[in-house]
């Protein structure tokens, strides 16, 4: 109960920081890998799409992302080192990808472990036939997480709030 709690906690905060955005990005029009910004320290979005031109494939498109941004402004929500191990279909559950990560992914926590989640979750959701994403490190679940098939509706990517006129209120 306690393990869900703080879960759902992290979540929140993540949302939170994702949705710092003062209006944010859209996404780019064709393929995009999603990265951290350096925008924090004005409060603009925790992640942004950097346009991407290859295959459309899980791993061609993980491989782009671990090897990180070529643009500006933007930097790898991955540990030094994070290697792919292996990423497939989950057989008992179609649409599902099961994406395998070296070890150092494991040292990830809290904030930086959402970021880095919703990075491969984001930029897989464009495969056709993506439903749902596991992510392990080392063949292992990350205990972290109070759920470990990751959606990519649940990252809130730029903050509605944000566009409001002061003094109106919201009304969800």
């Amino acid at each position: 109960m306690r393990k869900s709690r703080c879960a759902a906690v992290l979540l929140a905060l993540l949302l939170l920081l994702v949705a710092c955005g003062g209006g944010g990005k859209e996404p780019e029009e064709g393929p995009v890998l999603w990265f951290c910004t350096d925008g924090e320290a004005d409060h603009g979005p925790a992640l942004s799409p950097q346009p991407y031109e290859g295959e459309l494939s899980p791993e061609a498109l993980l491989a782009a992302l671990l090897a990180g941004p070529a643009q500006e402004g933007l930097h790898s929500p991955f540990p030094r080192g994070v290697t792919l191990r292996q990423c497939s279909w989950k057989e008992e559950q179609p649409g599902v990808l099961v994406v395998d990560l070296s070890e150092q992914y494991g040292a990830l926590a809290d904030v930086s472990l959402s970021l880095a989640d919703y990075s491969i979750v984001l930029t897989l959701f464009q495969v056709e036939g993506v439903e749902g994403v596991e992510i392990t490190a080392g063949g292992r679940s990350v205990s972290y997480r109070s759920h470990q098939q990751l959606a990519a509706f649940e990252a809130v990517l730029w903050d509605e709030l944000a566009d409001m006129e002061p003094g109106v209120p919201y009304s969800g």
